[in-house]
C-alpha cells in the first residue's frame, strides 16, 4: 500500500485547505471532499489509485460562494505545483469541481450524484450551474457523471449536448455513494479520465 502524507497542503490565511497525499506519480488526481463530510471515506478509492497517480484528498474550505471555492482550488492546484489534473467530487463539491473545470484547465472531471440540471438549492448554485452549462466558456475535458441509479431519461444526452464529449455512468449501487460502493469501478473510471 502506498504511503500516505498527511499535511496541511495549503498555508493559505483564510480559508485552509488540508488533506493527505497519497502517491508520487503520474496524473494528478483532486478528490474533493465537502465541508463537513469525512474525507477518510475518499482513502478506499486513493489507496487504489496512488500506485500510477499523484493523488490528494482535500477538505473544501468551508461556506463561500462556489466561484470563489472554485478560484480557491485554482489557486491551490498552482501552488502545489500540479497542472491539468482529474478532479473527483460528491454532490455540491462536484459542483465547485465542474465550474474549476470550465474556468480553468483540467484534464477530467467525475462528478459523483450530481445531475447539472437538478433545481438549485440557491442563487449561488443556481449561477454556478447555468455558467458550467451555459456559459461563455465550454468545459473542455472528459466529463463523467456516476449515478448509483438512472438520472432522469434523456439526461445524458442533455449533458452531452452542453458538455461535449460527457458521458455518465449508472453503477447499480444501494445508498447515494456509487464511488464508495463500488470503488474499483470508480477507480477504473477515474483511470480513464487520467488517460
Amino acid at each position: 500500500m502506498p504511503t500516505l502524507h498527511s499535511e496541511n497542503l495549503l498555508h493559505h490565511p483564510e480559508p485552509e485547505w488540508t488533506g493527505e497525499r497519497w502517491g508520487d506519480e503520474g496524473r494528478p488526481v483532486l478528490l474533493l471532499t465537502e465541508s463537513g463530510e469525512d474525507r477518510s471515506a475518499w482513502w478506499p478509492v486513493a489507496a487504489r489509485l496512488a500506485a500510477e497517480h499523484a493523488v490528494a484528498v482535500l477538505d473544501l474550505p468551508a461556506g463561500g460562494p462556489i466561484g470563489d471555492r472554485a478560484e480557491t482550488l485554482a489557486q491551490f492546484t498552482a501552488r502545489i505545483g500540479t497542472r491539468a489534473p482529474v478532479v473527483a467530487a460528491y454532490g455540491r463539491a462536484a459542483v465547485v469541481a465542474s465550474l474549476f473545470a470550465c474556468r480553468y484547465v483540467a484534464h477530467g472531471v467525475a462528478a459523483i450524484e450530481l445531475a447539472l440540471d437538478a433545481p438549485a438549492a440557491d442563487a449561488d448554485t443556481a449561477a454556478a450551474l447555468a455558467e458550467i452549462t451555459a456559459g461563455p466558456r465550454r468545459m473542455r475535458c472528459r466529463y463523467l457523471s456516476v449515478f448509483a441509479s438512472a438520472p432522469r431519461p434523456g439526461y445524458a444526452a442533455w449533458l452531452a449536448a452542453r458538455v461535449p464529449g460527457a458521458a455518465c455512468a449508472v453503477y447499480g449501487t444501494e445508498g447515494a455513494y456509487p464511488h464508495l460502493s463500488a470503488p474499483d469501478r470508480f477507480v477504473g473510471d477515474v483511470r480513464v479520465l487520467a488517460s
